[in-house]
């Protein structure tokens, strides 16, 4: 196996990696939110259930007596527990009797709801967004139903686990991203620079350069436009120098995979003679720059 093409298969099995550990930790911690979700949601449930009975069966002899006062303090108590956010009684012609927010009223329970009990619950949007659970249960007096509570609990705290979630997923998988792209191009000035030529590559900027002149590389005689980041779009660590010819149909084309970089001519010793020609050319372009 080459050497060059070596270092590109190391790259994407950093990547294959780290990308696949990022997942199974994200699979992990899905399963953790989604069952400590769902039993914040059968807790809701079940408290939301259990205070529901409880009002209807407090209410069934003041809606007898038509008492709108005890029936209102018995909806203000209920209201003041904690996640409760709306409370509604109403009679059997469906007729309001007490109630604790009038800008928002509870609907009727449909026949798709949830029953639980001789209750019914099912998830709502009231008007100014806000998601809840409804409870509902009848008010019933010697076998015969006389009326209905309706209860409103907030029910965001259920999605909240979710939503932490894809949070942190999204912030994690952004920074592995991040880190895998600055050790994959040496650093984030190179990064950013490479950033910055593909988006103007992308939106057709071509802004910086000089009267469309072209600039002869005093090192290797390549012409190239001349531009302000012209010396700066070639990063010395990422793209290799020396790379192998294939020949087609007599001729001569460059295998743009693979290849040797810097750091790697200074480490072979097959290479030393480049290595010299390059610090040899080097500092004469440095001493003609100086103006020796």
């Amino acid at each position: 196996m080459k050497q060059g093409s070596r270092r590109g298969v190391i790259r994407k099995t950093h990547w294959f990696v780290c990308l696949f550990v990022w997942w199974v930790v994200a699979v992990f911690f899905y399963l953790f939110f989604s069952a400590k979700e769902g039993r914040l949601i059968e807790s809701v449930t079940t408290s939301g259930l259990q205070t529901v009975l409880e009002s209807a069966e407090k209410a069934a002899l003041p809606l007898l007596e038509r008492n709108v006062g005890a029936l209102t303090r018995l909806a203000r108590e209920v209201e003041a527990i904690d996640g409760v956010v709306n409370v509604t009684i109403i009679d059997h012609k469906n007729k309001i009797i007490a109630f604790t927010n009038v800008a928002q009223l509870l609907p009727m329970p449909a026949t798709t709801v949830k029953r639980h009990d001789g209750a019914s619950y099912w998830p709502y949007t009231m008007s100014d967004g806000t998601k809840v659970v409804c409870f509902s249960a009848d008010i019933v007096f010697s076998g015969t139903k006389i009326g209905q509570v309706l209860m409103a609990k907030d029910g965001r705290a259920t999605r909240s686990w979710t939503t932490i979630f894809f949070l942190s997923a999204l912030v994690s998988f952004i920074l592995i991203v991040f880190i895998l792209l600055v050790a994959e191009f040496n650093g984030v000035r190179p990064l950013i620079n490479a950033f910055g030529e593909q988006m103007r590559i992308w939106t057709g900027v071509t802004d910086d350069r000089a009267d469309g002149r072209e600039m002869t590389c005093p090192l290797c005689g390549c012409q190239k436009p001349l531009s302000r980041s012209f010396l700066l779009e070639a990063n010395l660590d990422r793209y290799p120098i020396v790379r192998s010819t294939a020949e087609t149909n007599q001729t001569a084309r460059t295998v743009l995979t693979g290849g040797i970089n810097l750091i790697e001519i200074s480490r072979r010793e097959d290479l030393g003679w480049l290595r010299k020609k390059i610090i040899h050319r080097c500092a004469d372009i440095i001493k003609k720059l100086a103006g020796d």
